[in-house]
């Protein structure tokens, strides 16, 4: 087993009482665990989420009112978080959404065991990796179908998302991923990319200016081929002021 050094506040979110119950008791059996909250629905599991901090979610993705899909998507910075389906399809939306690891209903306590072990290892990695820039000095990796990419940082103009998918925009080509943009954004260093709309994310280079209308709504403009314009939302336009 993972050689574990503190305790970790665990959620669980279950709405199938046989499941929620095992979830619990196999949480009591390991005493690095420290089970904090149970949440029975979607909507409750995210009042928790946006109200504390967790270490570790193990999530159910069928859910009432919403999904665990749903949830994560909703969370800026979500936790580590090892979802539970029953359905083996959607372990890979899981997957794309960074979970950790999945547990396939019905699961064994050893698989659990198993999964506290792996999200142990991300757990110890987190508290062991030291302060400053730990993105990839190289560029943003993306898997594109079957193929892998590293685009540098300075190619990138922007990223979109659209429905279940996202668009890296350089000048040669489109980069589509089945990455949500907020995965993308944590791949990101903040000093040379800037979250501008939900949909949005533009290289603070690319960045030729800004422009409001009399409505009060505004859009900025790239310096690239095509002088791209996005717009802005309204909570991220005192940051580009900032910028500009």
């Amino acid at each position: 087993m993972t050689n574990i050094k503190k305790e970790w506040k665990v959620l669980i979110v279950e709405d199938e009482a046989p499941t929620r119950d095992l979830l619990i008791n196999y949480c009591l059996s390991r005493h690095e665990l420290k089970l904090s909250k149970v949440a029975k629905d979607g909507e409750e599991a995210l009042e928790y989420l946006q109200t504390e901090d967790f270490d570790l979610v193990f999530l159910d993705i069928n859910l009432p009112l919403l999904s665990g899909l749903d949830i994560v998507e909703k969370l800026e910075n979500p936790p580590y978080i090892v979802f539970i389906t029953a359905v083996q399809d959607k372990a890979i939306n899981a997957f794309e959404l960074g979970a950790i690891d999945y547990l396939l209903k019905p699961f064994s306590k050893e698989r659990f065991f198993k999964a506290v072990d792996r999200a142990g290892e991300f757990l110890q990695r987190k508290e062991e990796k030291p302060a400053g820039n730990v993105f990839n000095e190289h560029g943003l990796f993306i898997l594109e179908k079957e193929n892998h990419f590293l685009i540098p940082y300075n190619d990138i103009n922007y990223i979109s998302s659209r429905d279940n998918f996202s668009v890296v925009h350089t000048e040669r080509r489109q980069y589509v991923t089945y990455k949500s943009l907020k995965s993308l954004e944590a791949k990101l260093p903040p000093n040379r990319f800037l979250r501008i709309y939900k949909q949005y994310i533009i290289n603070i280079e690319k960045m030729s200016h800004m422009q409001s209308d009399n409505a009060g709504n505004y859009l900025v403009y790239l310096k690239d081929e095509d002088e791209t314009q996005l717009p802005v939302g309204r909570k991220y336009v005192a940051k580009i002021k900032e910028l500009l």
